[in-house]
């Protein structure tokens, strides 16, 4: 696989973060803040919680650092290789912590289907009916988002980022009724489909105030739910 690198100004050094060649254009997308805007966002306080699912090689996650340098970033990303690079990217960071396995709404072992190009950031749980069966995949461990809030022992969110290709809808609606009682102040979240996009706006409404951050193609982009007591 052939790599870039980017030097990154974290706090008062510079940082140097590398990524798939092949996949540039996502990842300097996240890195300027197209993908998830955090001027849209309300995020109060020096120390914010922010959790990453589907962290991929760490370019939320350094987003959100440099924006925030004391907050406390938990990442997600359950596919070996891609992890590996991910802990490469942000393992030196205080404030940056890692976690080799995959959130969905039910907990076990499953198949991880690669994506075409072998892009990390198609990687899914869930494939569609037209896709290719000679992809190849590894099987990766799941944990439910609610109970991964338990074993942290926390109140309260600041940020939810989520990014499962595809599996989003699930692990949205497991964290929000497995743990109601964790309040979740903003979340960014991908959609894949218009289906979805209404989906998730029509459930979250009735609690969050609804942005559309970025249109990728006509049934791929990102929204970002803000908690309407916060706005308050």
């Amino acid at each position: 696989m052939a790599l870039s690198t980017i030097q990154l100004q974290l706090a008062d050094r510079e940082h140097t973060f590398a990524y798939p060649r092949a996949e540039e254009k996502m990842i300097l997308s996240v890195l300027k803040g197209v993908d998830y805007p955090l001027a849209k966002a309300r995020i109060t306080g020096d120390s914010p919680v922010i959790i990453d699912i589907g962290s991929n090689c760490g370019a939320a996650a350094l987003y959100f650092k440099s924006h925030h340098p004391g907050a406390r970033v938990i990442c997600y990303e359950p596919c070996a290789a891609t992890h590996e690079m991910l802990l490469a990217n942000v393992g030196p960071i205080d404030g940056i912590e890692t976690n080799p396995f995959g959130i969905w709404d039910r907990e076990g072992t499953f198949r991880l289907h690669y994506g075409p190009g072998h892009y990390s950031g198609a990687f899914t749980l869930q494939p569609s009916g037209s896709w290719p069966d000679d992809l190849g995949g590894e099987d990766i461990v799941t944990k439910k988002p609610s109970n991964g809030l338990r074993r942290l022992q926390l109140t309260s969110v600041d940020l939810l980022k989520v990014d499962a290709e595809t599996a989003e809808p699930e692990i949205l609606h497991e964290v929000l009724t497995g743990a109601p009682e964790v309040a979740i102040h903003n979340i960014f979240v991908e959609y894949h489909s218009i289906a979805v996009r209404k989906y998730l706006t029509e459930e979250l409404r009735p609690k969050y105030d609804v942005h559309l951050c970025s249109v990728s193609s006509d049934r791929q982009g990102t929204l970002l739910f803000v908690l309407k007591d916060l706005a308050q």
